[in-house]
């Protein structure tokens, strides 16, 4: 449809452009013509005609006379009452005036002699092979007043003043004459410039159009040949085969881009399945110790209770009971979406020595370095305070004497960095250490090595408040720093 409202278009406007030329040069010839013949005219010259082509004409003098009428006007019924008022006179120093354009809506023909230019069953006689003699000019005369018959024509009106030297019939008390001239524009050129163009424009148009459509049909089908592969394969993909991937194409274009995104997006979403389910499987592993221990501690309970403490029973079925909701509480934290911490102030500075100084009460050996009087950050209060607990928790289960807590602000960001002395870690464990459920010393007792989600914790929340955290062991003291950095307040604005 845009192929043949284009063409369509295209073939009007070379139509309509051929017959405005056409009809601008008929125009202007017929302009010409005027001021040749009005100057005829004046010069009491009563056979006007076009030398090249018998033009259709017609001069009226001041008291109605037809003075000349050429090409069909003379065949025309009722001419001179369609015709244009007389313009004004030319000025006493010339005998003609400037043509004047108007437009006229030609009548019907004079058919008062019918039977000398129809055949009997009332079509116009053929065109006569000459138009020498009389009988052949009143011919082609008449046929030419059918063509002019009901148009509407522009026709030029040239007031003409005759001296009276040369003035045969006199129509003014001198001796001269005024008379009118009409030349009207001839509209057959137009039609033989334009017929030429009809048929072919006409055909041409509509078989134009369906060859671009069935080109464009067949190149879009080529083309999207390989998207209705990628949608065939990924309809095909399920859960549990979200290792397939949908071909790429060889050509280096939307669609190849289109195969490689929705490959990329494949792979993530494998990642995450594969996360999720390994921590579904880890946390039903992490459930099921404390639970087995409650267990245990309950039918022990009942099938001895002569030889079990009651309360000491109790009291290990209540730990029991808090480790299950603490790592309950844990994998929940875990299980949200990443969604944007909130926008308030939080002054890290005063949550860290808040920390530092109930460590120091409980008898850890934690000690706060250096710190600005204020480092504020935009975030959630109670998630920072909790990231900061996880490390220092972290930090004291791991140190031999000492733990380490730095805060620096370089304009930017705030740094907060918490070293302990213990075992320093190896590259690969620098980073492992924040995968979830990860214990670098499996020998040691759950009870007192955590649950494996702390640092797994800790990193999400720092990730949440578009930070960053990480473990390195190159610092200048033997042991293990974390390194936790926060953007200043104003690039975290909401």
């Amino acid at each position: 449809m845009a192929a043949l409202v284009l063409f369509g278009s295209g073939a009007w406007w070379l139509f309509q452009h051929v017959r405005a030329d056409a009809s601008g040069r008929a125009v202007e010839r017929a302009f010409e013509l005027s001021v040749q013949l009005a100057a005829q005219a004046a010069d009491g010259n009563e056979a006007l005609t076009d030398p090249l082509r018998n033009w259709p004409l017609v001069e009226i003098d001041r008291t109605g006379r037809t003075i000349a009428a050429t090409g069909g006007t003379q065949d025309l019924a009722n001419l001179t009452e369609l015709l244009p008022p007389p313009p004004l006179p030319p000025s006493p120093r010339r005998t003609t005036a400037s043509p004047q354009q108007h437009t006229v809506h030609v009548g019907a023909v004079d058919e008062h002699d019918r039977e000398r230019f129809h055949e009997p069953d009332g079509t116009l006689k053929p065109p006569p092979s000459s138009d020498t003699s009389p009988e052949q000019q009143a011919l082609l005369a008449h046929r030419q007043a059918h063509e002019m018959a009901h148009r509407t024509m522009t026709v030029f009106a040239t007031a003409v003043h005759a001296p009276a030297r040369v003035c045969d019939r006199p129509t003014e008390p001198d001796g001269s004459c005024r008379s009118t001239l009409y030349v009207f524009t001839l509209t057959d050129g137009v039609d033989q410039a334009t017929a030429p163009l009809h048929t072919p424009l006409t055909i041409a148009a509509p078989l134009a159009a369906l060859l671009v459509a069935a080109v464009a049909w067949a190149t879009a089908r080529r083309s999207l040949r390989p998207v209705e592969a990628i949608r065939q394969e990924v309809a095909e993909i399920t859960d549990t085969s979200l290792d397939r991937r949908v071909p790429v194409p060889d050509a280096r274009d939307h669609v190849r881009r289109l195969a490689l995104t929705t490959n990329t997006t494949l792979d993530r979403l494998e990642s995450a399945v594969e996360r999720q389910r390994r921590f579904v499987a880890d946390a039903s592993h992490e459930l099921r110790s404390p639970i087995a221990a409650l267990r245990y501690e309950l039918e022990t309970a009942l099938a001895h209770p002569d030889t079990i403490d009651p309360h000491q029973a109790l009291r290990d079925a209540l730990a029991a009971t808090r480790r299950i909701d603490t790592l309950t509480e844990d994998l929940l934290l875990l299980a949200r979406p990443d969604q944007p911490a909130a926008h308030s102030l939080v002054d890290l500075a005063g949550l860290a020595g808040e920390l530092v100084h109930e460590y120091q009460h409980r008898g850890h050996p934690v000690a706060l370095h250096s710190s600005p009087d204020q480092a504020p950050v935009r975030g959630d209060g109670a998630q920072l305070h909790r990231l900061l607990r996880n490390l220092l928790d972290n930090a004291v289960r791991h140190a031999r004497t000492a733990v380490v807590l730095d805060i620096t602000d370089n304009g930017r960001t705030h740094t907060v960095s918490i070293h302990n002395d213990g075992t320093p870690l190896t590259p690969d464990e620098c980073e492992r250490i924040f995968e979830r459920f990860t214990r670098l010393d499996e020998a040691r007792a759950r009870d007192t090595g955590g649950s494996g989600l702390g640092l797994a914790i800790a990193r999400d929340i720092a990730v949440r408040h578009h930070g960053t955290l990480t473990a390195h062991s190159d610092h200048p003291h033997p042991g293990t720093t974390f390194t936790l950095t926060l953007p200043h307040p104003h690039d975290t604005a909401p």
